[in-house]
């Protein structure tokens, strides 16, 4: 059936805009061309795009992106003996850095690595990536461009599906759950979804926004977010230190150019304290779902003003504002986005190693990493939770 080549373009102006935009519905914004060339072209410095198409009897049926990434894991964070084993490059510290060759939004939690048509399944369209990945690794370019190779965040009700990855001799392993919070059609206010909370939770959310009340919320513009860019790298950088592993360590500079190509399903808002920007948080309007992103903040005035909780808090006012029914708050932080109401779902990502040997020796390691451990928390009545499960959709 797939006679034709698998076809590779290393820059997005090569892409055949008419074939990509046959397969990738104007519904998939992580893979539109508008998305796409908006962080390829500001972030070249950082990471290397790479594009795919596949056709059958000269119909385009599938379109992917490839990301060449360097991820660095910290002192401290899994640094052990046998992961020392991996690194690429040996930096000053105890930190290990790992290029990888990534299908999956490397800033997006979900299944946004690649598309198909319904001339094609998608075990089929798996096939055809992980074919893709194998093409590229054999380029004499990219021959030594990365040592890992990794698709990532598939829904776990897929694992048949995806069993064709370990047919490529990947592995398997979960990461992080994803926290979503369904929307209900009644909740046309914020007010109503905080009626839907029992007293306890309603009580610690509006304790929240009163902590929060001398903060200044406001929606950036492409110019306002020139404005102030170097701010928003510096609250971007606090909290990319404190997690255990970094990547993408450049990614405000792609801002300007998300709302300039995006407009509305582009949302960059800054916190401000008087004049002082002090926290700020980007989202994507995806269809019916809004795809909370990174946040960003000044851990000084964090516990006073209740800065990261507010950001949050706004995440389910802007979902409720554009009549949204579902909102991914992605991962990290459990806990409290399990107080705000969002329910975890478990992912699955498969990784291989581009050397026999360290492949052998990549399953003690993937088998360690296991999605962290956290008290889920039930912040509404009973009948919400009876509707639920109805109104959560499969993650692909």
């Amino acid at each position: 059936m797939f006679k034709e080549p698998i076809r590779i373009f290393t820059s997005i102006e090569d892409v055949p805009k008419k074939d990509w935009e046959q397969v990738v519905s104007e519904s998939n914004l992580f893979l539109s061309l508008k998305y796409l060339s908006a962080v390829s072209q500001t972030l070249s410095q950082e990471m290397q795009y790479l594009y795919v198409l596949v056709n059958a009897n000269k119909t385009p049926i599938v379109a992917g992106v490839f990301q060449i990434a360097t991820f660095t894991y910290k002192k401290g964070a899994q640094t052990n003996l046998l992961l020392k084993l991996f690194q690429d490059c040996k930096n000053k510290d105890d930190s290990v850095s790992i290029r990888g060759l990534v299908c999956g939004n490397i800033f997006a939690t979900g299944t946004h690595g690649f598309a198909h048509s319904e001339a094609v399944s998608f075990k089929a369209a798996s096939e055809l990536m992980a074919s893709a990945a194998k093409q590229i690794r054999g380029m004499k370019k990219y021959e030594n461009a990365f040592s890992i190779q990794l698709f990532k965040d598939f829904n776990t009700d897929l694992s048949l599906e995806l069993a064709v990855f370990e047919d490529f001799k990947y592995r398997s392993f979960q990461a992080d759950v994803t926290m979503v919070l369904p929307i209900p059609k009644d909740w046309k206010t914020f007010q109503r979804y905080l009626d839907t909370m029992k007293a306890k939770y309603r009580t610690k959310a509006n304790s929240s926004i009163k902590k929060a009340s001398a903060l200044q919320l406001v929606s950036f513009s492409a110019l306002e977010i020139a404005q102030h860019l170097d701010r928003l790298q510096e609250l971007f950088s606090n909290v990319q230190q404190q997690s255990e592993y970094s990547y993408g360590e450049t990614y405000p500079q792609a801002f300007k150019a998300l709302k300039e190509k995006l407009g509305e399903a582009f949302i960059c808002k800054g916190a401000f304290l008087d004049d002082k920007l002090v926290g700020f948080s980007t989202a994507f309007l995806q269809g019916t779902t809004l795809e909370a992103s990174y946040v960003g903040l000044d851990y000084s005035y964090n516990t006073t003003y209740a800065v990261y909780e507010r950001l949050l808090y706004n995440y389910v006012e802007e979902a409720i504002m554009h009549k949204a029914t579902l909102l991914h708050l992605g991962r990290t932080s459990e806990l409290i986005k399990s107080a705000l109401g969002a329910t975890p779902q478990p992912m699955t990502l498969y990784a291989k190693h581009t050397s026999k040997f360290k492949n052998a020796l990549l399953k003690p390691i993937l088998e360690k990493i296991t999605p962290s451990e956290f008290e889920l928390r039930t912040p509404f009545k009973a009948s919400f939770y009876k509707e639920a499960p109805s109104m959560l959709p499969p993650l692909a």
